[in-house]
């Protein structure tokens, strides 16, 4: 190949890059600046005083059930981050196992996939746990609005039920 088609090809393949990551940077400033309630608490799921505001808004709290749902997040914070990151330290582990010339025994494949399986687990029981911890401190009106915040929220219908999930709405 001459050197002029060489160099064609690739200034050709550069403008299309350019241009479709104009394209992206402008679909995600759109998406970003466009029409948002400010109502999601999932909006900044990092920061929990933005979780502990919503839901105190949306529940109408009182400052007790407040006091009381704030520190019952923060042990569960304290909890899950502890075994997230025993179970990223295994994920990494199995991906090294599975990147390895081992990746054939069947058995040590199995050890460690039943060991991030029971992880998981863990980690899910204590979400519902903790969301009926958190239940148990609410009224009944609040009890109701809770599980709809929730149903809302992590409960996903894959076919597209219009149920508003903001945290999808970025």
């Amino acid at each position: 190949m001459k050197i002029e088609t060489k160099f064609k090809w690739a200034l050709t393949g550069f403008l299309v890059m350019v241009l479709l990551n104009a394209a992206l940077l402008t679909t995600i400033w759109i998406k970003k600046s466009g029409d948002r309630d400010g109502k999601s608490f999932r909006d900044n799921d990092r920061n929990p005083n933005v979780i502990h505001r919503y839901m105190q808004r949306e529940l109408q709290l009182t400052d007790a059930q407040a006091d009381s749902l704030s520190a019952l997040r923060k042990s569960h914070y304290q909890e899950m981050r502890v075994l997230r990151k025993e179970l990223n330290v295994d994920r990494r582990a199995y991906f090294d196992f599975i990147m390895s010339d081992e990746a054939n025994n069947d058995q040590k494949r199995d050890s460690i996939l039943t060991e991030l399986t029971n992880q998981y687990s863990i980690i899910e029981n204590m979400f519902y746990t903790h969301m009926t911890d958190m239940k148990e401190i609410l009224n009944n009106e609040q009890q109701e609005r809770f599980e709809q915040l929730m149903r809302e929220t992590f409960i996903h219908d894959r076919k597209g039920d219009n149920m508003p999930m903001p945290h999808r709405n970025r």
